[in-house]
């Protein structure tokens, strides 16, 4: 199938050198934000949260239709005859055991999502249900209702865009001896178009959107554990509390990002995915064994049965009581997701040597999903089962919302502990992916970027986090604004990810 050229490390002209404008460019967009932020916060935060509301309410047909097609094309190159092509030569072996590998995937895409969303979500839900449905608050039917949308919206179409970049990076870098750079997925049409002006403004999106976006996840992450930590431990939610919780996490960071992947990331990985059994377990025994998995199989079914038109559900003839939530939560979500791509895909790519395109899509895809609802059944469900003042105070506050319905459970505060530690590796490991992908694009691609870029990343990251954290009111709605402003041209990025397979695919079989 594959000609020996193909299989050389062989390129068909210069390599492309764009690490210089990369990193100078994005240094200059951190301090450009933090400084409008701090400087004009009221303004800068009206513009971002005024833009974003317009984008999502006037084209989330888009990140709906956009996010469903990813799932679909995703799905033909895995079942069709591209399935068996290798990321890398023909007699490739994976560079990693199937177990460290789902942990990687796992914890890099939405592990912290599906940790802080797993019991806000469903109570929410359960309680402000959609309106048009006709159901009533904390009804059987309601409760039906809420955890099938946690399914949906942390299933397959946000892991879908994550597999849409990682794909073909991981076919140009190991399959076709390319560098990490985004921008190579327009070589197909000419190495000249992937080191020109559109090649540049692709990795500048990207490597933006990604900044973005970490940064406010890790806002979130700061400001949930210091939450947690006055529920569990009763220490104050102060500043000074948050700026712990950061500089860990980015210490933390630097320690496994340059000890490398073998040695820091995948235990960090390996350790996290061991806890998040261990917690699921003591769950299963405490909380109602029968109920959970009954929760679990019997959401699948009904995630399965209405995924086309849940996937596909947009405000019509009903927009005035649907619009709000919609644009809410579906489409918050995938665009959230598509934000993030730039630094998951990549990363995800990375670890996936030697892997076929069928086992990359579906470990991307499926198997990282049959976890997340695993979690969401059995926490969504001790969630739903708890009393009606318990589930009121857990959907108000979202960020102590595992920990307000674990206080009344059995070893509720050794399971909130444990949730804690798992907030914290499966963050970790996605700032790790990020502070590759910033690394590696700042590198002209190198696969393996220095040490000293590493640090710069990581310290960079946290510093926006905590500057506008701390210093700018609102800062991290106003970094969400920002992020999911980018996921609009990045959706068309991912367009060009899956043309640039289909060619390069097609190529392999001429």
């Amino acid at each position: 199938m594959m000609s020996k050229d193909i299989q050389q490390k062989a390129h068909a002209g210069p390599e492309l050198k764009q690490g210089k404008l990369l990193f100078a460019s994005t240094m200059s967009f951190i301090v450009l934000v933090v400084l409008c932020g701090a400087l004009f916060p009221d303004l800068l935060y009206k513009a971002g949260i005024t833009t974003m509301k317009y984008l999502t309410d006037r084209f989330g047909w888009v990140y709906m239709a956009g996010s469903f097609i990813y799932v679909m094309v995703m799905f033909f190159f895995a079942f069709s005859k591209y399935g068996n092509i290798k990321l890398g030569p023909d007699d490739a072996t994976p560079d990693f055991s199937t177990f460290s590998w789902m942990g990687m995937l796992f914890s890099a895409g939405m592990g912290t999502v599906m940790l802080y969303w797993g019991v806000a979500e469903p109570v929410y839900h359960y309680i402000h249900p959609l309106a048009t449905t006709g159901l009533a608050p904390l009804s059987p039917e309601a409760a039906e209702f809420a955890m099938k949308q946690s399914f949906i919206h942390q299933g397959i179409q946000a892991w879908a865009a994550f597999s849409v970049v990682g794909l073909i990076l991981g076919y140009m870098m190991y399959r076709k001896g390319e560098t990490n750079l985004i921008s190579n997925i327009l070589i197909p049409w000419g190495r000249d178009k992937a080191n020109g002006p559109l090649g540049k403004a692709i990795n500048l999106i990207c490597i933006f959107g990604a900044i973005a976006g970490i940064s406010t996840s890790l806002g979130q992450t700061g400001l949930s554990l210091s939450v947690s930590f006055k529920y569990l431990f009763g220490t104050p939610d102060s500043d000074l509390v948050k700026i712990v919780v950061v500089a860990t996490i980015a210490i933390i960071t630097i320690f496994c990002t340059t000890a490398g992947l073998e040695k820091g990331i995948k235990v960090l990985s390996d350790y996290n995915v061991y806890l998040l059994v261990g917690i699921l377990i003591l769950v299963g025994l405490v909380g109602p064994t029968t109920k959970m998995f009954n929760v679990y199989f019997d959401t699948i079914g009904n995630y399965m049965n209405s995924f086309f038109s849940d996937a596909l559900m947009l405000p019509t003839f009903a927009a005035d009581k649907e619009t709000s939530w919609i644009t809410g939560w579906p489409i918050y979500y995938y665009a959230w997701a598509i934000a993030w791509a730039p630094f998951v895909g990549p990363f995800i790519a990375r670890v996936s040597k030697g892997r076929t395109v069928r086992e990359f899509i579906l470990g991307s895809m499926i198997l990282p999903c049959l976890g997340i609802f695993i979690w969401v059944a059995f926490f969504g469900t001790i969630g739903l089962e708890s009393s009606p003042e318990v589930i009121k105070a857990a959907a108000a506050s979202s960020k102590a919302a595992t920990f307000i319905v674990l206080e009344s459970l059995p070893f509720g505060k050794v399971i909130s502990v444990g949730v804690v530690l798992a907030l914290f590796t499966c963050f970790i490991t996605s700032i790790n992916s990020s502070t590759y992908t910033l690394s590696s694009m700042s590198s002209d691609g190198d696969p393996n970027p220095s040490n000293r870029m590493k640090i710069i990343w990581t310290i960079a990251q946290a510093a926006m986090a905590l500057t506008l954290m701390l210093g700018v009111k609102n800062g991290i709605d106003l970094l969400q604004s920002i992020s999911l402003i980018f996921a609009l041209p990045l959706m068309f990025v991912l367009f060009l990810c899956i043309i640039s397979t289909f060619k390069q695919f097609r190529e392999e079989f001429k």
